[in-house]
C-alpha cells in the first residue's frame, strides 16, 4: 500500500506541474502584449505601448496588502517595458539582464515563470593558410533550452526575490565533449533582497551587467564567436597559437563556472532615475583538494567588478572595469628547511572597457564597444607563464534596423588582438595574433515571440609567431546559420 500512495503522489505531482505551467501562462491573458494581437490581426504596428518614450522606472507597491495573494505569472519580454531598452526586437531589446534594470513586474508576491528555447543549424567552413595545416569543414546544430523562476515576496517598498534557470542541452551523447557541455546544467541561481528604485543585494550564480554588446550575432555557443580558430587542429608552433576571441570585460562577466564552490556577491544602486552602479565580487574554490591522479592544482579565486550605467533611454553609456586573481589552495613543503610555504603559482586578470549606444526609436539601435584586457600566469617558481601571459585589445560596433513589425536586420564587427610575452631565442617580436570578425543578420517574427534569424559570418586571423622558423599564416571562416528561438 505504501508503494502505492507513492506511485498515487507522484502521478499528482505530475499532473499538477502542467497545470500550473498554463496558469502561469493565462495569468497574463487578462492584458495580451500588443506584437501578439498586431500578429493575429495582421498588421504592420509600431513600438509596443511601454516603448516608444523612454519611460520613467514603473511605480513601486503602495501597500503591504499585495504579499497576501500568492499567485504565478508569465514573466516574459513583453513583461518588462522598463526604459526604452532598444527597437522592439532588437539585440538590445533582447539582452538578458535587462541592462541592470530591477524587474518591475515581479513587484507583487508570487512565482514569476518564463523560458526560452532556441535551435541552431548550419554550417562553418575554415580555410587554413598554410600546407601543413588541414582545413576544417564543420556541419552542426546546436540547441539550448532554459526554464526559468522567479519567486518573489514584497512588503511595501522591499522584496526578497530568487531565481533558477534551468537548462537542457541538445548536446546528450556520453562522450566528453558532451559531458563537458553539460547535458542538463544550471544557469542562475540566486537570492536577491532590496528596495525598489533604491538597491539591492544579489548572491550567487548570476551574469554581471554587460558593456560590450555585439548585436544580433556572435552570441554566447555559437561557431562566429569563435571565429577563425584552430578547432581541435594543432599548430605547429611552440607554444601553439590560437585565434583571440574579443575581450568584452568578461573576466568576470560571464556566470562563474571555476568548479567546486565559486560564486559571485553584487550590491546595485540606483541613486537617479537615469544612474545605476553595480559592485560585484567574485570569492571561491574551485576544489578543495589536489588531484593527484591529474596534477592539477585547486585553486581559490577572488575578484571584483564596478560598473556604471548611465541610461537615458535613447543613450546609454557603459563602463566597467575587473580585477581577479587565482592562488593555489594549498601550501607546498619545504622538506629542507622543515617548514612550509605559501603558495606561489597565481594567475591574475584584470581590464577596462565602455560602450555608447543610440536608440532612434522604433526604427534603428547602433553601439561602439572598447576593452583592453590583461592576464599573467606565475608558477610554483615565481616565474612568469610567458605563453600564459597576454595584452588583448577588442574594438567593434553593431547596427540594427527595424523594417517593420515583424522584420530586423542587423550586421556588425569586432577587431581584437593578443599579444602574449613569449619571445623566442633570437627574436625580438613576441607571439602575436589578430582577428576580426563579421556577420549579417536578417530576423523574422511570423508570430507571438518566435523569431526566425539567418546569421552569416566572416571572420579572417592572423598568426604570427615569434619563432622566426615559422612563417606567418592566416585562417578564413565562412559561417552561416538558421536559428529558431521561442521566448516564453
Amino acid at each position: 500500500m505504501e508503494i502505492n500512495r507513492r506511485r498515487y503522489r507522484r502521478l499528482v505531482a505530475f499532473a499538477t506541474l502542467p497545470t500550473l505551467l498554463a496558469f502561469g501562462g493565462t495569468a497574463n491573458a487578462e492584458a495580451p502584449d500588443e506584437a501578439d494581437a498586431d500578429t493575429e490581426a495582421g498588421a504592420d504596428a509600431a513600438q509596443p505601448a511601454a516603448q516608444p518614450k523612454a519611460a520613467a522606472t514603473p511605480a513601486v507597491p503602495e501597500t503591504t496588502a499585495q504579499a497576501s495573494a500568492p499567485f504565478i505569472e508569465h514573466m516574459g519580454p513583453e513583461t518588462f517595458p522598463g526604459r526604452l531598452r532598444g527597437i522592439y526586437g532588437g539585440s538590445l531589446w533582447l539582452e538578458p539582464d535587462f541592462q541592470g534594470l530591477q524587474w518591475p513586474q515581479n513587484t507583487r508576491t508570487g512565482l514569476g515563470v518564463s523560458a526560452d528555447f532556441w535551435v541552431d543549424s548550419g554550417k562553418a567552413l575554415i580555410e587554413r593558410g598554410t600546407q601543413q595545416l588541414p582545413n576544417s569543414n564543420l556541419l552542426f546544430q546546436q540547441g539550448r533550452a532554459l526554464l526559468r523562476l522567479t519567486p518573489a515576496y514584497v512588503s511595501g517598498r522591499f522584496f526578497a526575490q530568487a531565481q533558477v534557470e534551468l537548462v537542457g542541452n541538445l548536446c546528450q551523447a556520453t562522450t566528453t565533449i558532451c559531458l563537458t557541455t553539460g547535458t542538463f546544467a544550471t544557469d542562475d541561481l540566486w537570492v536577491r533582497f532590496g528596495a525598489w528604485n533604491a538597491w539591492d543585494v544579489k548572491v550567487g550564480r548570476f551574469e554581471a551587467w554587460e558593456v560590450y554588446h555585439t548585436g544580433m550575432g556572435m552570441e554566447l555557443y555559437t561557431l562566429e564567436r569563435l571565429g577563425a580558430g584552430m578547432f581541435g587542429v594543432d599548430t605547429f608552433t611552440t607554444p601553439k597559437l590560437e585565434a583571440p576571441t574579443f575581450y568584452g570585460v568578461n573576466y568576470l562577466h560571464d556566470r562563474p563556472s571555476n568548479g567546486l564552490a565559486v560564486g559571485y556577491a553584487a550590491l546595485h544602486l540606483y541613486p537617479t532615475e537615469y544612474l545605476r552602479f553595480e559592485l560585484l565580487g567574485k570569492l571561491g574554490s574551485d576544489n578543495y583538494r589536489a588531484d593527484n591522479a591529474t596534477g592539477d592544482t585547486p585553486w581559490n579565486y577572488w575578484g571584483g567588478r564596478p560598473t556604471l550605467i548611465f541610461d537615458v533611454g535613447w543613450f546609454k553609456f557603459r563602463v566597467a572595469g575587473e580585477y581577479q586573481k587565482r592562488t593555489a589552495t594549498t601550501q607546498t613543503l619545504d622538506p629542507g628547511m622543515l617548514g612550509k610555504k605559501d603558495p606561489v603559482p597565481q594567475r591574475v586578470q584584470k581590464g577596462a572597457g565602455a560602450s555608447v549606444q543610440f536608440v532612434i526609436n522604433p526604427v534603428l539601435e547602433f553601439g561602439v564597444n572598447a576593452a583592453i584586457g590583461k592576464q599573467v600566469d606565475v608558477d610554483a617558481f615565481a616565474r612568469p607563464v610567458l605563453e600564459n601571459s597576454f595584452t588583448t585589445t577588442s574594438v567593434g560596433g553593431f547596427a540594427n534596423v527595424r523594417f517593420t513589425d515583424h522584420w530586423v536586420a542587423g550586421g556588425g564587427a569586432n577587431w581584437t588582438t593578443q599579444t602574449d610575452t613569449y619571445l623566442a631565442t633570437g627574436s625580438t617580436l613576441n607571439d602575436f595574433t589578430s582577428q576580426l570578425q563579421s556577420f549579417g543578420a536578417v530576423q523574422y517574427r511570423p508570430l507571438g515571440h518566435l523569431y526566425i534569424k539567418v546569421v552569416l559570418g566572416y571572420a579572417i586571423a592572423d598568426f604570427l609567431p615569434s619563432d622566426l622558423a615559422v612563417a606567418e599564416w592566416q585562417n578564413h571562416m565562412y559561417s552561416g546559420r538558421i536559428r529558431l528561438l521561442y521566448i516564453y
